[in-house]
């Protein structure tokens, strides 16, 4: 009798407790703080865009306007002697004519005989004049660079002025490529037809270069005194590009490939550049993904659970839209969270705050005090989930807020917070 009661206890309260814990993918936007603020800060900043490769390309221009007006003067000097060449030929053709003709019928004979050629005088060609054609030179691409910086070199936290303001300068050194070119592979395929199987060779092609495009950023404080400068060795290394092979042999014409190529790492590079400078003095809004967990109970046995997660969700999602909102909503889910920690019990399976929900509500927590950038009860709450037998999975996910923290603390001492 009294074993049955505790096993129709038991199924009780697995029927009160009967919970699940659920992941919910989230992403949210938060201001990162900077590694190396400025002292005293600045509030205004302009960025300027310059290329290496616009003074190159003037120096053609330059070359190939001059190479036209050597050609031109050419043209014009030979085009005005070209009347008494055509007369020098003329009279010499006469005087020549006039000696031939001077000579007996006889004498013609022998002579041609003796050299074996025809004595007769032939006019001298005059060729006529022509203009050299030059061809234009090859230039490397120029850019709308005023509305590249406008887009892509952004100082978060800072105001877009020029009156006493930091200067955000990069200079495009140019793009830069290897010769595309058409490789091969052949390789065994095996068909099978009415159970024979058949191996036979395919050749397979793809297109294959380098390139890259280095960049270098400085900035310079009010009075132009440089704060740094950095021409990023990530930028100068050669990438390879490769295409998808195909049976098919690809065209020989690379034009149009070389160009998007070039277009997408001048993007690329410049999102590395900006993120770069915002990292080490902006107030960079970052974009974050990661997960919130709940539970899923009977009877709405985890109601507080939920609406802690609620919150949680809503406080992450307007941390930087509504500041006041977000603050509110996360310092409610924070407390929500202590308070339904004092119920864990990770030893015993059927209790409501068990170990699985205990490990998420943890999680939870830990991901508001990041919001919050408190690094002091994150660290207590760390060295508790610490402590309990952690699933791999979840050793990960701690390591992973562990590291972050540790930057989260660094920044915030560089910053005085």
């Amino acid at each position: 009798m009294k074993l049955s009661l505790t096993l129709i206890l038991s199924c009780f309260i697995g029927l009160v407790y009967g919970q699940a814990v659920k992941s919910e993918d989230i992403t949210y936007t938060y201001v990162k703080l900077p590694t190396n603020p400025l002292q005293p800060k600045v509030d205004n900043y302009y960025s300027t865009i310059t290329s290496s490769a616009e003074a190159a390309n003037a120096k053609l221009l330059a070359e190939f306007e001059a190479d036209k007006a050597r050609a031109e003067a050419d043209y014009q000097r030979e085009l005005a002697d070209y009347p008494a060449k055509v007369k020098a030929a003329d009279d010499k053709f006469a005087k020549e004519m006039e000696v031939y003709n001077a000579k007996s019928t006889a004498t013609k004979v022998i002579e041609k005989q003796l050299l074996n050629e025809n004595t007769k005088p032939v006019k001298d060609y005059v060729a006529q004049p022509y203009r050299r054609t030059i061809s234009q030179p090859v230039l490397k691409s120029s850019y709308d660079y005023p509305s590249l910086a406008a887009t892509y070199l952004v100082l978060d936290g800072f105001t877009k002025a020029q009156v006493n303001a930091l200067s955000y300068a990069v200079n495009i050194e140019g793009f830069e490529n290897s010769q595309p070119m058409i490789k091969s592979e052949v390789k065994d395929e095996v068909s099978v037809k009415d159970g024979v199987r058949t191996t036979y060779k395919v050749t397979y092609y793809w297109i294959e270069f380098t390139y890259r495009m280095p960049m270098s950023v400085r900035i310079a404080g009010v009075n132009n005194q440089e704060i740094f400068y950095v021409a990023p060795a990530e930028l100068s290394a050669f990438k390879t590009y490769k295409s998808t092979s195909s049976k098919t042999q690809p065209s020989s014409d690379f034009s149009m490939l070389v160009k998007s190529t070039e277009e997408n790492l001048l993007k690329e590079n410049l999102k590395f550049i900006n993120h770069l400078v915002n990292d080490r003095i902006g107030y960079e809004v970052t974009t974050r993904a990661t997960s919130l967990d709940y539970v899923k109970s009977k009877n709405d046995a985890h109601a507080d659970v939920m609406e802690a997660y609620n919150n949680a969700t809503i406080g992450l999602k307007t941390l930087t839209t509504n500041e006041a909102l977000a603050k509110q909503k996360l310092t409610a889910a924070i407390d929500a969270f202590k308070v339904i920690l004092t119920e864990s019990d990770v030893y015993d399976k059927k209790a409501r705050i068990d170990k699985d929900v205990t490990v998420a509500v943890y999680f939870d927590l830990i991901e508001c005090y990041f919001a919050m950038r408190n690094t002091v009860d994150a660290e207590a709450a760390l060295k508790s989930l610490g402590q309990l037998d952690l699933s791999n999975r979840d050793k990960k996910q701690k390591e992973k807020m562990d590291e972050l923290f540790l930057d989260l603390t660094l920044r915030k001492a560089a910053n005085g917070l």
